[in-house]
């Protein structure tokens, strides 16, 4: 990589001769870390805490369980659900609970580094409260 000499305190014409010494290469690298410097700014990254509690929150249900629930759910609401589906839909209920009870503690936590309430948080990030069969 060559080097380039440039005095202490630049200004913006300066910069720019200096970058024209720069080879194709060199100025592609230049150009990349300059959007990346930009992008930055214009969208700066979120903690990395907050990242992980993000991810968490927004974490779907696996398919299989959340198909095998609904179909179990519209069995129940046909009134066609069998004694071995009715237990089958108890262990999916819990499934589900235990995923619902670890997202809302993903919020909880969130909302306290965020120093606001879960409500705010919720409105913040457009999640709806769930309305339950």
């Amino acid at each position: 990589m060559p080097t380039v000499q440039v005095k202490a305190h630049i200004n913006f014409d300066e910069l720019l001769n200096v970058v024209k010494q720069f080879n194709s290469s060199d100025l592609e690298r230049f150009t990349l870390s300059l959007h990346h410097i930009q992008a930055q700014r214009k969208a700066p990254s979120i903690p990395r805490r907050d990242s992980e509690l993000l991810l968490r929150i927004n974490q779907k249900l696996p398919y299989d369980i959340q198909a095998a629930y609904d179909n179990l759910i519209a069995k129940r609401q046909a009134e066609t659900l069998s004694s071995e589906e009715c237990q089958e839909l108890l262990d999916l209920t819990e499934k589900v609970e235990q995923f619902d009870a670890k997202r809302i503690e993903a919020m909880t936590e969130l909302a306290n580094l965020r120093q606001t309430s879960l409500t705010q948080l919720m409105n913040q990030l457009g999640i709806k409260s769930p309305s339950y069969v």
